[in-house]
């Protein structure tokens, strides 16, 4: 009795063993196994997290590079334990190709892989490979907004492994670009009188990405004068104007002055004036030619005066 049992228990093991096998080598059987015993399923997990820098990235140039680690494994279940082991044991080595895709990104941004398919193995455990994800923002990216990568995952089924496919998002901050461009509009050179004054509008073109407060300088030569603008705000993408308005010498006589006269402008943020760009300068040229009389006036209605008072003396003399 012992030895028909034995032999029904090594029969049963045997034909479930060549269950498998044959399961195994047919593709087109149900992933539930047979009659449902065996349930087995691809997954994958997308992490940066542990390569990534929090900076934010600067836009127009600034191509950031960030590591992704791509995590295989496979769950498995089963009311009869040795047919699961069994299956793995058999598919553990197969080559699984995990595909990956740039599914959306913002129209500001650029996203590349440097790796659209990556190659591992089934196992009993997880396996964790990695790929790099290069981004590069354009000047016109809000500054501090919310920017995304969402890259799909997939893998095609394996025999009795179920396929598997899911989107992630991948977030980063775009940093904010102090960018200007001011000039002159007009002539950037004007020729005056010395007791004239010479103004030059000064067009400044927001081309950074979030609203930019423009500070601007100037240091007079000697004995000239000249006033600019000292700040002014404007809307990312949109034009503002400041004026410059110089003053040549005027003293009394014979001139013929000329001067570059040189203004600073220095874009930030409007929000954070701390952040600032890179200073540029504008110059421009002003000629004065001429004969300066300051106070003249004065002497003629004085001069005048006295001689209204002489001419009413004498009148008095000859009554």
């Amino acid at each position: 009795m012992n030895k028909k049992l034995k032999s029904f228990k090594v029969t049963l093991m045997l034909g479930m063993l060549l269950s498998s096998t044959l399961i195994a080598a047919a593709p087109t059987i149900s992933a539930a196994g047979p009659l449902g015993l065996v349930n087995l399923n691809s997954y994958v997990r997308v992490d940066w997290s542990a390569n990534r820098t929090e900076d934010p990235i600067v836009p127009r140039g600034e191509l950031r590079q960030i590591g992704i680690d791509i995590t295989y494994g496979v769950t498995y279940g089963s009311i009869v334990p040795f047919l699961v082991n069994t299956l793995m044991n058999i598919y553990s080595g197969r080559q699984a190709n995990i595909k990956l895709e740039i599914m959306e990104t913002p129209e500001w941004c650029t996203a590349t892989l440097k790796s659209g398919t990556l190659t591992t193995q089934v196992s009993k455990q997880e396996n964790t490979i990695q790929t790099v994800l290069t981004i590069q923002v354009d000047e016109d990216a809000p500054a501090y907004g919310a920017g995304f990568v969402r890259l799909k995952a997939s893998i095609d089924k394996i025999s009795m492994i179920e396929g598997y496919s899911k989107q992630f998002d991948l977030t980063f901050t775009p940093e904010y670009l102090p960018l200007v461009d001011a000039n002159v509009d007009g002539q950037t050179s004007l020729n005056i009188g010395p007791l004239d004054s010479a103004v030059f509008p000064i067009d400044i073109k927001n081309l950074g990405n979030a609203r930019t407060t423009v500070f601007l300088d100037v240091e007079p030569p000697a004995n000239w004068i000249a006033v600019v603008t000292n700040q002014i705000t404007i809307p990312d993408g949109e034009n503002g104007t400041a004026y410059l308005t110089v003053k040549p010498p005027k003293e009394f006589g014979w001139h013929y002055d000329r001067e570059q006269i040189k203004v600073s402008v220095t874009p930030a943020r409007a929000e954070n004036i701390q952040q600032q760009g890179e200073t540029t300068f504008i110059t421009v040229m002003v000629e004065s030619r001429g004969f300066s009389t300051p106070g003249f006036e004065s002497i003629v209605f004085i001069g005048a005066l006295m001689i209204a008072l002489l001419i009413v003396r004498r009148k008095r003399k000859t009554r």
